[in-house]
């Protein structure tokens, strides 16, 4: 079921690209992204009660735990929320003339690769199989950036500064599996030295000075990937100009994938360097991270480009949670990707409606959202509170989890700066978007250049979008008040997975 669920995207992909009418199209998009989440709930409920997949299945490459199915998961709902997402904006990106119909085959094919590349990473028990997965969603996330929108020149240039910087990076995450590999080989021998299955269970036993070398090319590779500061130069331009189901997509569960391989590979190195180490390092990588995307929200006037900083900050505030540690800290950090991984993608998808209906991303030309379209202005509002960390959100309880693991471990000056940057943040986000929302409503005919308004207000697809919205938004404030028992039990077997006490 495993490979099922890898084949299901590829098929689905391969289908796109053959087909011609724009309409069969989308309803293939949708099939395939239902039928992969019908397919893959029994796996996932399965590899969080018990792995599976380690022995004699390619020889040991493929292999799901909790935190895989955890991760997972979170792929194929955002996956399922984009396809839907995307049949109406597509529909009035082809009206609007911004994307012809060669074009949006190669979208719907790229964005169900895009979905196998990072099923795959969560699928992968090989250290290397996963870096090259990884490196496949930068490949296929760029052409998804750049590819078909020809009136939006800034998105090709986006696309390229990704390409390169990210795999820059990346080329610095396998220089650490290199290393990772060679302290392996002297105990297990080159069967399965890659394996995490194999590694897990002599993490203790590898050489503490190879193993600290390793993890800060990992740290620096994959936090590039990630979005950590100051290796985060290519996320601003990268989300705000990509496609807003893709911009959903690149901050709610991309950026996961690669602090997914953080995670994984903080697990085998702090058996033999201690916590500490690499503890010191996530810290001070998170309170970059949120210290410099703070200063940018707050002086933002491009809505896209103040979510791409939001998004940095989130990954701040997750690396926060991981090096602060413990029970409780890494709870909080694996529960906030969950709560960003519900309301950035929330965010992208008000702002692609926002800007399909005022024509513009600045912050100035966009006012009374709130009064002529209460429905998006209410889920934009509740979205914008859910991001600046405002109880009774989901963000708040993740970010509070994270604050008292601090404040159990005496960390007086991380819970400081964090709450300093968060109130700067909480400010900038609110200020930025309570402009859009209250401003007075102005007449937007001139502003909404390209825009077919009645295929905007009206269709089933566009109804189904609001739905998906709708749905993330009572997630959100569900999780606010209370965290179900089966999310809390997968959270704490995943906190079993990276053995965590």
């Amino acid at each position: 079921m495993m490979i099922t669920i890898l084949l299901i995207p590829i098929v689905t992909a391969i289908l796109c690209y053959l087909l011609r009418n724009h309409r069969l199209i989308g309803y293939v998009n949708l099939g395939g992204a239902v039928i992969l989440s019908i397919v893959a709930v029994p796996v996932i409920v399965s590899a969080i009660a018990s792995p599976i997949g380690h022995s004699g299945m390619f020889n040991g490459m493929f292999y799901m735990d909790a935190l895989s199915g955890y991760i997972m998961a979170m792929v194929i709902f955002l996956g399922l929320a984009s396809s839907i997402y995307s049949i109406s904006y597509l529909e009035h990106e082809l009206n609007a003339g911004l994307i012809d119909i060669k074009g949006l085959r190669r979208y719907y094919a790229l964005l169900h690769l895009f979905i196998f590349t990072m099923l795959l990473v969560t699928a992968a028990n090989n250290l290397a199989l996963m870096w090259i997965a990884i490196e496949a969603t930068t490949i296929v996330s760029a052409l998804l950036i750049g590819l078909g929108f020809t009136k939006r020149k800034l998105a090709i240039e986006a696309a390229w500064k990704y390409i390169i910087l990210c795999t820059v990076g990346i080329t610095f995450a396998l220089l650490g599996i290199f290393i990772a590999y060679y302290a392996s080989i002297a105990i297990v021998g080159t069967e399965g030295a890659l394996n995490w299955t194999e590694l897990k269970g002599i993490a203790a036993k590898l050489n503490p000075s190879t193993m600290r070398l390793a993890f800060i090319f990992i740290l620096v590779g994959y936090g590039t990937k990630a979005g950590l500061a100051p290796v985060h130069n290519w996320l601003p331009d990268a989300h705000s100009q990509a496609p807003s189901p893709i911009s959903a997509m690149l901050s709610g569960i991309l950026l996961n994938t690669a602090f997914y391989g953080i995670m994984r590979f903080t697990s085998i190195v702090e058996p033999s360097t201690g916590s500490v180490f690499t503890g010191n390092l996530l810290i001070l990588f998170g309170i970059i991270s949120i210290a410099i995307s703070s200063i940018f929200i707050l002086v933002q006037e491009n809505y896209k480009r103040l979510l791409a900083y939001s998004s940095i900050e989130h990954m701040g505030i997750i690396s926060l949670g991981l090096g602060i540690g413990g029970p409780i800290g890494i709870y909080g950090a694996l529960l906030h990707i969950l709560n960003h991984a519900l309301s950035k993608p929330l965010m992208f998808f008000a702002s692609g409606k926002i800007q399909a209906h005022y024509g513009s991303t600045k912050i100035e030309n966009v006012n009374g959202v709130l009064s002529s379209m209460p429905l998006l202005g209410i889920l934009t509002f509740i979205g914008a509170l859910s991001l600046s960390g405002t109880p009774p959100f989901n963000i708040f309880i993740s970010e509070f989890a994270i604050l008292k693991a601090a404040v159990d471990k005496g960390m007086w000056h991380v819970v400081g700066l964090f709450l300093f940057f968060a109130v700067i943040v909480f400010y900038g986000i609110l200020s930025g978007f309570g402009r859009m929302l209250f401003g007075r409503t102005q007449n937007t005919e001139d502003r909404a250049q390209n825009t077919d308004k009645e295929s905007l207000s009206s269709g089933f697809w566009f109804m189904a979008s609001d739905l998906i919205m709708v749905l993330m938004a009572l997630l959100i404030i569900i999780l606010g008040f209370r965290i179900p028992d089966f999310i809390d039990g997968t959270i704490k077997a995943c906190i079993n997975v990276l053995g965590v006490k």
